[in-house]
């Protein structure tokens, strides 16, 4: 329900129609499949594992991916002959596979690059930590062989130069395109109807997922510190796994279980975005944030951490609250907007020049250009 994803599915259904052979290349067959029925059956789907593949032999053909990739293109069935071209829309260990391909590739960096930080102890967690560094540094190299590297923010360009290549600029063609979305349709999904959010209070609303430098512990402990000083609020978490038995816990430990509720995974958020004062990213890492785009075309205002892509978004403060990328950015963030009401007016008046910015149907034919179909 990623963001990236959605942006994807739209995608492929676009390039079916400009007469393309599209085939969609995934890990595993997913018991969810939340995005799947929404992709053309036009587009041909293939899996790198079947359904009963072990975790322990993915183990074994990860390295053999990532080590010998020639010989994992050819045990799955995958000939560079069929195609013309390669786009690795998220980049992955699996760009290991075409790196050596002759055809034009294109990666795609939706992802804040970093150097990651190792602790090991044991034997075995040192043996893991010296594999999985070969592992990161033969995939990195693989980059260096693709043709165009495109990002999404100047926050990932720069990432992507300075952690791999030193600040230096590479021998390739790298560009950025940010990321955009088709306002209509989010406008259009922002009019289901759902069960009114009480409107007496500020409403804020996050939509993000499980995953580390999402931070969720950061809005919790903000709000944890609102709620001590006597605030009205109420946050809206949506998204895949929000709603775990461990964030429930999380609630009840910190006494916010009457000023948060968590709805989980949601297929249509924006109801509850329209319905909201204000939209969060805490992020630590972010590369871009559709979720704040598609806030902005709702005119829900916008308070983000300075975490990345979130800056382009907001140019900088001009579009939404820019706050320091910690725990006390987003309780300071936070608290100006219930001190004064008032904001909500103010920064909500800029939003349609805001995402004018971001113009789907401009994406689109850039993104035609790039593979070469205008």
């Amino acid at each position: 329900m990623g963001g990236t994803e959605v942006l994807l599915v739209d995608l492929l259904n676009h390039l079916v129609t400009k007469e393309c052979e599209v085939t969609l290349l995934l890990p595993e067959h997913s018991d969810e499949n939340v995005l799947l029925n929404k992709v053309s059956p036009a587009v041909s789907v293939k899996y790198l594992y079947p359904d009963a593949t072990s975790y322990f032999w993915k183990k074994i053909n990860e390295n053999v991916m990532i080590f010998f990739p020639r010989l994992f293109a050819r045990q799955k069935g995958i000939d560079e002959s069929d195609y013309d071209e390669i786009v690795c829309f998220k980049e992955t260990f699996f760009a290991r596979i075409f790196s050596r391909m002759s055809i034009r590739k294109i990666l795609w960096i939706h992802n804040i690059i970093y150097k990651r930080k190792y602790e090991a102890h044991s034997f075995r967690e040192k043996l893991s930590v010296w594999l999985n560094k070969k592992q990161l540094k033969r995939v990195q190299q693989s980059y260096d062989r693709f043709d165009e590297v495109i990002c999404v923010s100047d926050a990932a360009k720069n990432a992507y130069v300075n952690v791999l290549h030193d600040g230096k600029q590479p021998n390739q063609d790298i560009r950025v395109l940010y990321n955009a979305i088709d306002m209509s349709k989010v406008v259009e999904k922002s009019k289901e109807s759902i069960i009114d959010l009480p409107q007496g209070r500020t409403n804020f609303i996050l939509i993000t997922r499980v995953s580390p430098e999402k931070r969720t512990d950061r809005l919790l402990n903000a709000a944890a510190k609102l709620k001590s000083e006597g605030y009205d609020f109420h946050v809206y978490i949506l998204g895949d796994g929000m709603d775990s038995q461990y964030m429930k816990n999380e609630l009840v430990l910190k006494g916010l279980d009457e000023n948060i509720t968590l709805k989980g995974r949601t297929d249509n958020p924006f109801p509850y975005i329209l319905q909201s004062k204000w939209s969060l990213c805490v992020s630590e890492r972010e590369s871009f944030s559709l979720v704040l785009l598609e806030s902005m075309a709702l005119k829900t205002p916008v308070i983000t951490t300075n975490c990345g892509g979130p800056s382009d978004v907001v140019d900088g403060g001009k579009y939404g609250i820019l706050v320091d990328n910690s725990t006390e950015g987003v309780y300071q963030g936070m608290k100006m907007v219930l001190d004064d009401p008032a904001l909500s007016v103010r920064y909500s008046a800029e939003l349609d020049k805001a995402v004018e910015r971001f113009d789907y149907k401009g994406w689109l034919q850039s993104v035609y250009k790039l593979l070469l179909l205008d």
